[in-house]
């Protein structure tokens, strides 16, 4: 009778002691789950905001550099309701503020690059429109058009291509119907141009 109650008793305690140790296990392995699932839900968040901030400033530098290149647009081909200089340097100033957001968020060197080319083809207006450098054409809308157009498009390409973006990615055709590759896709000339201030990004 005495062995019965003892081997009765042990075997509660082994019981006991392996139901603690299975909870705590499962307990730890729970705690751990949770961490994970936390730490998971943190990085989906972080990537959502950056995502969503390099959206923002991507959008705010095209829609400034749109707003720029209409009113160049109109400078040249609108005699009758004609931007001043003022105007335009106002509007150069807009574009190249929220280029500073881009060079902030940006992930991909294509978008880099896209964004330092626009800035290029932004510059290289100012300096035109100035009379600081001369152009070979009568009309020097010709000249800048492509070169905001081209630009552009290649700073578009690469944003949505580093947002996820579906869609086609075509290169700019002008109104001629040409097709301006983005730069880098085809042999270029070298072309000697003046430092904007974008040279130091």
């Amino acid at each position: 009778m005495g062995s019965d109650i003892w081997v009765g008793a042990i075997t509660t305690l082994v019981g006991a002691v392996l139901g603690g140790a299975i909870s705590f296990v499962l307990s730890r392995q729970q705690l751990n789950d949770a961490r994970l699932q936390r730490r998971e839900t943190e990085i989906v968040e972080q990537r959502r905001r950056s995502e969503d901030r390099r959206f923002q400033a991507y959008s705010e530098f095209l829609t400034r550099t749109r707003s720029y290149r209409n009113g160049v647009e109109a400078y040249y081909l609108h005699a009758d309701n004609r931007p001043t200089i003022n105007d335009l340097d106002a509007l150069l100033q807009a574009a190249n503020d929220a280029s500073a957001l881009v060079f902030l968020v940006v992930e991909s060197e294509e978008t880099y690059q896209g964004c330092r080319s626009v800035l290029q083809a932004i510059w290289k207006a100012r300096t035109i429109t100035h009379g600081i450098e001369p152009t070979t054409l009568d009309d020097p809308w010709i000249e800048l058009y492509p070169e905001f157009g081209r630009t552009m498009r290649q700073f578009q390409n690469a944003a949505r291509d580093e947002l996820g973006v579906g869609g086609p990615t075509h290169p700019w055709k002008s109104v001629d119907g040409r097709v301006h590759p983005e730069r880098g896709s085809e042999p270029q000339a070298h072309v000697e141009t003046q430092p904007g201030p974008w040279a130091d990004r």
